[in-house]
């Protein structure tokens, strides 16, 4: 049943243009990165790496959509910008983390 599903995928994929099936691509990673960051939240290292995953795909989309409108990419650099600033932010609060309690493991259920 997997195998047919990933056949469908693939002939689906391979059977449009070149703009849904960027798309159709960047809409199946950002399912799967979801579903990574709801599986796999008690390290806050590996929830950081899927939420810049998640950044990349945002920048991906915003850079596509800036060169197929044909406007300035001012936006893009503003982007970038805050993306970094983010990245830092969540670095130096994991660095607390783990001077105040050792690891970065957060033993909370939600379930």
């Amino acid at each position: 049943m997997i195998i047919l599903a990933l056949f469908l995928t693939l002939y689906f994929y391979f059977s449009l243009d070149i703009v849904s099936s960027m798309l159709m691509l960047v809409f199946v990673e950002t399912c799967t990165y979801s579903l990574l960051l709801s599986l796999s939240w008690f390290h806050v290292i590996i929830l950081m790496m899927i939420l810049e995953m998640l950044m990349l795909l945002v920048f991906l989309l915003l850079n596509f959509s800036v060169l197929s409108m044909m406007v300035s990419s001012i936006f893009i650099f503003m982007f970038i910008t805050l993306s970094v600033a983010e990245a830092a932010i969540g670095m130096s609060l994991l660095t607390m983390l783990v001077r105040s309690h050792g690891n970065d493991f957060m033993g909370i259920s939600i379930f």
